[in-house]
């Protein structure tokens, strides 16, 4: 039997035991302190590398099954379950109270230079269309916070603040909503940190001049839509256990470099280099370049190349 059959099967096997313990028996245990558990897996894998027998590979892999099964499953419940301060609203399902928001801040065109600092934890995360008449609008659909949209002109560039006003949440009931959707203006360059959750991201930053986009979350499906109008723009993304599928357009060169325990990867159009990074066919010679770098757990990679006739 490969490792790789072992490493699957035990994988899928302590994900659906915890999640039963969990959902029928309320398992509860410090997730916190599960999660940080996660250097082991760099340690089984370096085991790994020096085994030939084949039995021993087994036993390896599905220690390492084993291990990425709780990180996995406790960086959800890390995810929803943060802790510390308490909304005291008590709802069954059929009573949730949701808040809606617009939250603003007016455009200044003097500004040419932007950061927009966005916090929070599960939840839907978007943005789609440009503000003409807003640096930043956030419309907030949510039971479990408030939030909050905070400007600071300290420094060369304005940086934007908008997060959940309650620092940490705990919610009950199954109907929770956390659905925040962001708009930027064009004109201004802009740098943005995204730190989120287990959360659904979905950035369409094709209408802005981007330079540096991060983001670190926990548990996610990511959909990242890049765009061209940045000379140079960097990407720099830390997950643990996540899908992300993003593009970039196929006139700007692209270079990724991956460092993950466990992926899987799709890089169509990509050349590995020498140096174990992927590069388009077009990068040398491009005018315009983004440098992508990924630093994950157990993570799904796709990278796909735009033509600009498909915007």
């Amino acid at each position: 039997m490969k490792s790789g059959r072992i490493f699957w099967g035990t994988l899928f096997l302590i994900i659906g035991i915890l999640g039963l313990l969990h959902n029928f028996f309320g398992l509860h245990l410090a997730w916190d302190a599960l999660w940080k558990l996660w250097p082991l897996l760099l340690i089984f894998l370096g085991l790994s590398a020096f085994l030939k027998d084949s039995k021993s590979r087994w036993i390896v892999a599905a220690c390492i099954a084993l291990l990425a099964g709780v990180i996995i499953f406790s960086s959800v419940q890390k995810g929803c379950d943060s802790v510390d301060r308490v909304i005291d609203h008590h709802f069954d399902d059929s009573d949730v109270v949701v808040i809606d928001q617009t939250l603003r801040q007016t455009y200044d065109s003097s500004v040419t230079r932007a950061v927009l600092a966005f916090e929070a934890g599960a939840g839907k995360f978007e943005i789609r269309d440009t503000t003409m008449t807003d640096f930043v609008r956030a419309d907030v659909h949510s039971s479990i916070s408030e939030y909050r949209l905070e400007r600071d002109d300290t420094g060369d560039m304005v940086r934007f603040t908008l997060g959940m006003e309650e620092a940490s949440v705990r919610w009950k009931g199954k109907r929770i909503k956390n659905h925040v959707i962001m708009h930027l203006h064009p004109e201004p360059a802009w740098d943005i940190d995204i730190d989120a959750g287990a959360a659904d991201i979905d950035l369409d930053l094709r209408p802005y001049d981007v330079r540096l986009l991060s983001l670190e979350t926990g548990a996610t499906s990511m959909a990242v839509r890049l765009g061209n109008r940045a000379d140079t723009a960097y990407v720099r993304v830390e997950t643990g256990a996540s899908t992300l599928r993003m593009h970039v357009p196929e006139d700007v060169g692209c270079e990724v470099r991956m460092e993950s325990a466990l992926s899987k990867r799709s890089l169509e159009g990509f050349t590995r280099t020498p140096s174990g990074r992927y590069r388009t066919p077009n990068f040398d010679a491009a005018e315009k370049k983004i440098f992508i770098s990924v630093e994950s757990g157990l993570s799904t990679l796709r990278i796909e190349r735009d033509p600009i006739s498909a915007w």
